[in-house]
């Protein structure tokens, strides 16, 4: 009897395996295919709302602070200007009052004070008919005149109701007792008040 080597023989795959094989192969094969495909898909289609989306968030949160940006703009302008015409309207209306203060003729002293007392507060339009019934009968004793210049004037503080003013006025007095022009130089600080559209003097003080 003779012997068979056995041991280079190789055992003859069986059909199960060939089968299993096969199909391995196909399922990679497939696979490989699909994402062959899903990767040419990636790239051909347009980019997924998610990545859009930012971006659109992006340009409106943009717009929403340009715009909230301009608004804060305009509204510190036109309160710069309004606060720039509040205090132009008071120096001049100051103005004017210290000139109507600093100004009287003997001859018209009642149309003087009305001028004045016309444009004050009801407080300061007291304590001025006071002083002035307190003047008058010296004023046409000694036929005095006086008319008021300002020659300067600032405002202090201003705002859209209320403002303190400093103004330097000259008054040129004439009376029977200084026949030639006297100049008396004064300087006012002057406070007015808004009431219903109108600036009004509240207060004067003389420096």
């Amino acid at each position: 009897m003779s012997n068979v080597d056995t041991r280079n023989e190789k055992p003859s795959p069986s059909p199960r395996s060939t089968v299993d094989s096969d199909a391995e192969g196909d399922v990679a094969e497939v696979e490989s295919t699909a994402d062959d495909t899903t990767g040419t898909a990636s790239a051909n289609e347009p980019a997924p709302a998610r990545w859009r989306r930012p971006g659109v968030l992006l340009a409106v949160l943009l717009s929403v602070l340009v715009l909230g940006v301009a608004v804060f703009l305009t509204v510190q302008y036109l309160g710069l200007r309004s606060s720039e015409s509040a205090r132009a309207e008071a120096i001049g209306a100051a103005t004017e009052f210290a000139t109507n203060l600093s100004s009287y003729d003997f001859a018209d002293l009642e149309g003087n004070f009305s001028g004045v007392t016309e444009n004050a507060t009801g407080r300061f339009a007291e304590q001025y008919t006071q002083v002035g019934a307190n003047l008058t009968e010296l004023i046409k004793q000694h036929k005095a005149v006086s008319e008021g210049t300002v020659l300067a004037a600032g405002a202090v503080e201003a705002d859209d109701d209320h403002a303190v003013v400093l103004l330097f006025v000259d008054q040129t007095i004439t009376n029977t007792n200084s026949p030639q022009p006297r100049v008396d130089r004064n300087r006012m600080r002057m406070t007015l008040v808004r009431q219903d559209g109108r600036w009004l003097v509240d207060d004067v003080k003389l420096l």
